[in-house]
């Protein structure tokens, strides 16, 4: 064999082998690659289910936590409208039955103010029952109101109301008006939510 061909024959031989491994390397990599991808993919999958699962948890807690507080929520809302409710049939039992057509506010007032023992003692009683339901400022006034009542029940003299009396009684009911329209303004702000 001449020179050339054996350098052919070599380059030949050489061509096809280098041929048979790229097709042995190419089907290696591809092995190595579909092998690496199904592992990447199942690593990807366990993460993504156990960040599945972790969210679907909080979430369950947050609903459950959400559910707890909408309950107390309703349960506070029933109680302020009972004491709204309570408090408006006692603001309105306060006033007395018109006894005479020609019956004016002062006289409306002096009734009131005959009225101080018995108004203290159902202010009390309001307070004792639903006192947990009144905010400061309407603890404030309702209170404020009781000690209208409580003190102007000693300066009444035989049945008389004085001038200082029936501005007392006048000033105690204004007082107990503002207090009914701010427990109704509550329960009205918390129903429209």
């Amino acid at each position: 064999m001449d020179v050339w061909q054996t350098i052919l024959l070599a380059v030949g031989g050489n061509a096809a082998l280098l041929a048979v491994l790229g097709l042995l390397g190419k089907s290696l990599l591809e092995k190595v690659i579909a092998r690496d991808t199904k592992l990447f993919e199942s690593q990807l999958k366990a993460k993504t289910d156990a960040e599945i699962e972790r969210l679907k948890n909080e979430m369950n807690r947050n609903v459950e936590s959400y559910k707890i507080q909408l309950k107390k929520s309703e349960i506070f809302f029933e109680k302020e409208l009972e004491a709204a409710s309570t408090f408006s049939s006692l603001v309105h039992s306060i006033l007395p039955s018109y006894n005479n057509p020609m019956m004016e506010w002062s006289d409306v007032c002096d009734a009131i103010a005959l009225s101080f023992g018995k108004i203290e003692v159902r202010l009390d009683d309001f307070m004792s029952k639903h006192g947990a339901d009144l905010t400061q400022d309407e603890r404030r006034i309702l209170t404020s109101a009781t000690s209208d009542a409580g003190y102007g029940k000693f300066n009444l003299s035989g049945g008389e109301v004085d001038a200082e009396e029936n501005k007392r009684a006048n000033d105690m009911y204004e007082k107990l008006q503002s207090l009914e329209r701010q427990l109704m303004k509550r329960v009205r702000d918390q129903a429209s939510l």
